[in-house]
C-alpha cells in the first residue's frame, strides 16, 4: 500500500509537469519577421552603408548561409511585460522543409516594452530589439504599431517599427556602429 501511495504520487507529479509542458507549447505563437537594417560602418577613407537583412541574421544565428531559411518570431501568446519591459520574445530559424535548425532564447534576442498605450486591438509602443548571438550584436529603438486580431491566437499582432540605434557583425563592421532601418512581423499563428 505504501508503495501504490508513492507510484501514485511520482504519476500526479509527472502528470502535472506534461500538462505544464503541454501548456506552455499551446502559450506561444509565432510570425514572419523581417529585419531591413542599414549600419553606417566606419572605413578608413569615410563612412560606408552596409545593407543587414534576414539573411544576415539567419547566418549568424544558424554559423552558415541556408538557402531557403525562414526566419521567425517567438512570443507568448498573451505576453505581458516584466518589470524590465522584457515580452519574452525568442527568434527560430527553420528550414525549406519547416525544420527547426536554430533558435535563441530570451537573452539573446528579446523585445521590451517599457511604455505603451493601448486598445483592444492595437498597441503602440516604444520598443528595444536588442540581438546578441553569433558575431551579431544590436540594440535598436523605436514605436512600433502592433495590430492584432480579435479572432487570432495571441500575441501583440503584426507590427511596423521605424528603428534606430547601433549595430555590429563580427567580422564585416568595425565593431558597433550606427544603424537605422525597420524591423516588421506578420500576423501571429499558432507556434509550431
Amino acid at each position: 500500500m505504501r508503495t501504490m501511495k508513492k507510484l501514485t504520487k511520482a504519476l500526479a507529479i509527472a502528470g502535472v509537469v506534461v500538462l505544464g509542458y503541454v501548456a506552455n507549447s499551446t502559450a506561444q505563437v509565432q510570425q514572419s519577421i523581417s529585419f531591413s537594417l542599414t549600419v553606417f560602418d566606419q572605413t578608413e577613407t569615410g563612412v560606408r552603408p552596409l545593407r543587414i537583412t534576414n539573411r544576415d541574421i539567419i547566418e549568424n544565428l544558424v554559423g552558415t548561409n541556408v538557402p531557403g531559411a525562414k526566419l521567425w518570431l517567438i512570443m507568448p501568446n498573451d505576453p505581458s511585460p516584466g518589470a524590465n519591459g522584457n515580452i519574452g520574445a525568442f527568434l527560430r530559424v527553420k528550414d525549406s522543409h519547416g525544420n527547426v535548425i536554430a533558435e535563441t532564447d530570451s537573452s539573446l534576442f528579446n523585445i521590451y516594452q517599457t511604455t505603451s498605450s493601448q486598445t483592444q486591438t492595437r498597441t503602440v509602443a516604444w520598443n528595444q530589439f536588442s540581438l546578441a548571438f553569433g558575431g551579431v550584436g544590436a540594440e535598436l529603438y523605436g514605436t512600433a504599431t502592433w495590430t492584432k486580431s480579435l479572432r487570432g491566437p495571441g500575441g501583440q499582432g503584426s507590427f511596423h517599427c521605424t528603428v534606430s540605434g547601433h549595430c555590429g557583425i563580427g567580422g564585416i563592421t568595425d565593431g558597433e556602429r550606427p544603424c537605422t532601418g525597420s524591423i516588421s512581423a506578420g500576423p501571429p499563428r499558432p507556434a509550431n
